[in-house]
């Protein structure tokens, strides 16, 4: 990647971006109010990967649930995967939980069948803690439990 990545907080103005980009990449993408009411979500915490110009590349999110982060979105521009930017983006998201909000383990749900993401996650130190059958829709898969309970900063 050539142009200098930022990483800020998700703002109304980045939200149809993101919903391109959930669009492209997810069966069942988040609809647009849902990342308004991340946005005004004092427990939410949403950052992008963007450019200088305003230019959106990946996006990450979690709530913050009684010292627990439920990561609930980590998605990257189709062409732009495999650069490093869901890793950036990624670990300062769970750095930021742990700064802003005192999160002290984090948790998500992952398709089987997403060896990347798997395979970033047990790289930043997440555990494959179980299997949630049929969690995911169009098409029918289980989802992979990974929790990151000993967080390093």
């Amino acid at each position: 990647m050539d142009k200098k990545i930022i990483i800020r907080d998700l703002t109304m103005d980045d939200i149809d971006q993101v919903c391109f980009i959930e669009e492209e990449t997810f069966s069942m993408p988040w609809h647009r109010e849902s990342f308004v009411d991340m946005v005004n979500n004092p427990n939410a915490l949403y950052i992008v990967a963007s450019d200088d110009d305003g230019v959106i590349y990946g996006c990450a999110g979690a709530l913050s649930i009684v010292g627990e982060g439920s990561i609930c979105n980590i998605v990257v521009k189709s062409d732009y995967r495999s650069q490093g930017i869901g890793e950036l983006i990624t670990r300062e998201l769970l750095s930021k939980g742990v700064r802003e909000f005192g999160i002290e383990a984090y948790t998500l749900e992952v398709r089987v069948s997403n060896e990347p993401a798997r395979k970033l996650y047990e790289k930043l130190g997440f555990v494959n803690e179980g299997i949630r059958p049929g969690y995911y829709e169009k098409p029918v898969e289980d989802a992979c439990i990974y929790w990151l309970r000993d967080i390093k900063i």
